[in-house]
């Protein structure tokens, strides 16, 4: 196919569900497609709802003072789906992507942590968050996806869903070692804003293709539904917008558990 020029095009929604009194997630999508974050935020009346949009507030601030518009180009097919979590061997452009990212969720976390200390709350207890984001690299065809905590990045590729973030969470451990004996809860999680002084987000850089569909979500949306509803949900509905909408209707149908959050972007052609 030969290059031309391309945009994410991203619509979002988020919703209390049918059980939680107070919607603590949070989500922002950059008006021109080029980041997206979804965050859940933990701590009921310590303020989790205060927590996430801490952290969505400061990460696309950061990353709205990095973004820049330039023609996008798409990869050949050999090369779509590398994925590249070492900065040291990315070209420039995925170096300094990786880094912004990584220091956009350090710096949420520290303004959470201040929050917490501020309260007078011990280290580990207090308000915190999840974080799932993507950032497209400016002037390229490739996403850098950074998470900490469980809510997630996926993508739809020729019709097939894929994760492209593994949950930090003691369910995942159990999964990782064999799911050997009594299996954790779900949503305990080990890694999250705010929690400690320091975090580590996980980041990486996934390709984007022509017709690529890539969504993310706080837990409220795949606890409730399986990944092949997500994928029929997300093959169906081509408009960002109803798809999200479409989503956040089948988590509440399955009944609503948790408040849900479902971003949708389209890698689409602007001519």
């Amino acid at each position: 196919m030969p290059n031309a020029a391309f945009v994410l095009t991203v619509a979002g929604l988020t919703d209390v569900g049918r059980t939680r009194s107070r919607n603590e997630d949070d989500f922002q999508v950059s008006a021109g497609g080029e980041f997206a974050v979804v965050c859940d935020g933990m701590g009921g009346h310590a303020g989790g709802d205060i927590a996430s949009r801490k952290a969505v507030e400061v990460i696309c601030g950061f990353l709205q003072d990095h973004a820049q518009v330039e023609p996008i180009t798409v990869v050949d097919r050999e090369d779509a789906d590398r994925t590249q979590t070492d900065p040291s061997a990315a070209q420039p452009a995925v170096r300094l992507a990786l880094s912004v990212a990584r220091s956009a969720v350090q710096q949420a976390n520290r303004a959470i942590h201040d929050l917490n200390q501020a309260r007078g709350f011990a280290q580990g207890r207090g308000m915190g968050t999840t974080v799932a984001g993507v950032w497209r690299v400016p002037g390229t065809a490739q996403m850098v996806v950074f998470h900490a905590g469980d809510s997630r990045v996926y993508r739809l590729r020729d019709g097939e869903l894929r994760t492209l973030t593994r949950d930090h969470s003691l369910y995942q451990i159990w999964l990782d070692n064999g799911g050997r004996g009594t299996a954790p809860q779900r949503n305990i999680i080990v890694r999250a804003l705010g929690t400690a002084e320091e975090v580590e987000p996980e980041v990486g850089v996934h390709s984007l293709m022509p017709d690529d569909v890539v969504m993310l979500c706080s837990d409220g949306l795949n606890g409730m539904l399986p990944d092949g509803v997500i994928a029929r949900i997300l093959r169906d509905e081509p408009e960002p917008a109803r798809a999200a909408a479409a989503l956040i209707d089948a988590a509440n149908a399955a009944g609503g558990q948790d408040n849900v959050t479902a971003v949708v972007g389209r890698f689409i052609a602007t001519a």
